[in-house]
């Protein structure tokens, strides 16, 4: 699936801005360093201006691993460590720790991922990465097999091409599926670490009252009717985007979508995972849709002036050339704090808005969101993605956008998975637009369930 049509209408202004974020500024490498030297070694990265920088807290010890967070073009320093007698090189003794003629190393991070730094004997560095230990696997297997076919070669000397090339694939079959299983089994460690740690990150970001906003990858300009909005982008990926949009959504806009949705307010519900919804204890708060008046945008209606902004600017960010024909409506939503002492306070726990499992995009789901904050509480409130280590907090007139659909038709892979931290104090009142791709006026949304399902087609 291949996105064309609107132009983006967002002007960079800034480059890429130093991030505390580690998880989203784009050259950030996590790295590690693994002493097989059987020698103590230094670890120093050289800064800008040639300073040297020791990494390790001290001597590393042989056997030890260093792991850092650094960042593509990073040069380091490695020098062998003498020990308390002054011990460097071979076994020489000297008079002075200093004068020792000790060996060194060094090697500069590159943009791949996975990059594990092996210290070996003589000091000598090996860089591996995602990319090495594929060829390495491969060559293992490739010279294992190689072998076994040529002493069959050998020992049956009738033995032809289609014979040798079969006898090949049952050697490098077995071999290749053991591997694929030890792979597996590494990435679900991995993918099981990363939700632990995602886990706390959300219970402690959204116990910091005081943590700001999350520093982003670079500004922009968004102009609108003339009018500029700064836009700061912390996550800009082909199948996930997360921007925040300053002065948004205006009070009179807020007000107006608050008096729509006022009569019609009830408790919010989620997707009951069987084409329909239902209240749960991870979602409290009060909702209420209100249909968007698009016959009144010529007479400055407030609701449809900030609906035709909104489209505007998700069509610009994303290219998705999105219609409000068959659209879902604005959605009210209202949490209100009860005090820090509230057990069961207002809040959403962490969800996809659409599909986020990394596969195809089914048709008339949800590819993007804007939340615009209205009215900000007190205490709590924040909006986290917890697995790419974003943290938003509201102020109002602002918008938060996300889309989570790539140019290639495969869905985000749980990088916008969100939560509304619990509400404490104060009320947290948000207006969102959810944007679907594959309705329109003769299929609006409403003819799905909640599984994307066209319904009354279920047993087609």
């Amino acid at each position: 699936m291949k996105f064309s049509g609107a132009s983006i209408g967002i002007v960079m202004v800034s480059s890429i801005i130093n991030s505390s974020n580690a998880t989203t500024h784009p050259l950030q490498r996590p790295i590690q360093i693994k002493n097989d030297s059987g020698r103590k070694t230094e670890i120093y990265w050289i800064g800008p201006s040639g300073q040297m920088v020791l990494q390790s807290p001290g001597a590393m010890a042989s056997g030890k691993t260093l792991t850092l967070d650094s960042y593509v073009n990073h040069t380091f320093f490695i020098k062998e460590a003498p020990d308390e007698s002054g011990t460097c090189n071979g076994g020489t003794t000297y008079a002075s720790p200093s004068l020792a003629p000790c060996m060194t190393a060094s090697f500069t991070v590159n943009d791949r991922d996975d990059l594990v730094i092996h210290i070996l004997e003589d000091m000598k560095v090996e860089v591996k990465d995602s990319s090495s230990k594929a060829k390495q696997i491969t060559s293992t297997i490739t010279s294992n097999c190689q072998m076994e076919v040529n002493q069959q070669i050998k020992a049956n000397a009738a033995m032809n091409p289609n014979e040798a090339i079969e006898a090949f694939v049952s050697c490098a079959q077995p071999l290749v599926a053991n591997k694929v299983e030890e792979l597996n089994k590494e990435i679900k460690e991995q993918a099981s670490l990363r939700t632990e740690l995602a886990g706390k990150w959300e219970d402690y970001t959204c116990a910091a009252f005081d943590l700001p906003t999350t520093t982003p990858e670079k500004i922009s300009i968004w102009n609108y009717r003339g009018q500029d909005h700064v836009v700061g982008v912390l996550l800009d990926r082909d199948t996930a985007k997360i921007h925040y949009v300053k002065n948004f959504i205006t009070p009179e806009e807020c007000s107006a979508i608050e008096a729509a949705a006022a009569p019609r307010l009830h408790s919010a519900t989620v997707a009951d995972g069987a084409g329909g919804s239902e209240i749960v204890k991870s979602r409290k708060a009060l909702q209420a849709g209100i249909r968007v008046p698009w016959d009144k945008e010529e007479a400055d209606d407030p609701i449809a002036a900030v609906s035709r902004r909104l489209y505007t600017y998700i069509n610009d960010a994303t290219g998705y050339g999105i219609q409000e024909a068959g659209q879902e409506d604005i959605m009210s939503i209202q949490y209100t704090g009860r005090g820090l002492n509230d057990t069961e306070p207002d809040r959403y726990m962490p969800h996809c808005d659409g599909q986020c499992d990394g596969l195809t995009f089914q048709p008339a789901g949800r590819v993007a969101t804007m939340v615009m904050y209205c009215e900000t509480p007190l205490k709590g409130g924040a909006t986290n993605f917890r697995n790419v280590g974003i943290h938003i907090v509201p102020e109002a007139g602002t918008a938060a956008f996300f889309s989570y659909l790539g140019s290639d038709g495969q869905t985000d892979d749980h990088l916008t998975e969100h939560s509304c931290c619990p509400v404490l104090e104060g009320n947290k009142k948000i207006a969102v637009q959810w944007l679907r791709l594959g309705v329109d006026e003769e299929n609006p949304w409403s003819s799905f369930n909640t599984l994307n399902v066209k319904i009354g087609s279920e047993e087609e």
